[in-house]
């Protein structure tokens, strides 16, 4: 037999995950906040990039690289999957030579 603790524990658990992916979300920003939405995951993709260029380029780059993903962290869990998302799309871009430097 399952404790109501659980079974709370779970809905809770869905329903943070609920609003952490939520579409609405989406629809109640403005275009000005997604095109800088935008501009934040480029920057954070460029910035993957120094770290492929050795050990100076990573060390300048990792200042700004931690605040970006700080930033994406507080403001929300999906964005900070997207930054993540861009990381993993510019580093596998880079070594691959799909993406110069």
């Amino acid at each position: 037999m399952e404790s109501t603790s659980t079974a709370d524990d779970r809905s809770d658990r869905r329903g943070s995950l609920a609003r952490m992916f939520d579409p609405e979300e989406l629809r109640r920003r403005n275009l000005v906040s997604l095109g800088m939405d935008v501009l934040i995951l480029a920057t954070t993709g460029l910035l993957a990039i120094l770290f492929t260029m050795g050990t100076w380029p990573a060390v300048i780059g990792a200042v700004p690289m931690i605040a970006l993903l700080y930033f994406g962290w507080a403001s929300s869990k999906a964005f900070f999957v997207a930054q993540a998302l861009a990381i993993g799309a510019s580093l596998f871009g880079t070594v691959t030579g799909v993406l110069p430097y």
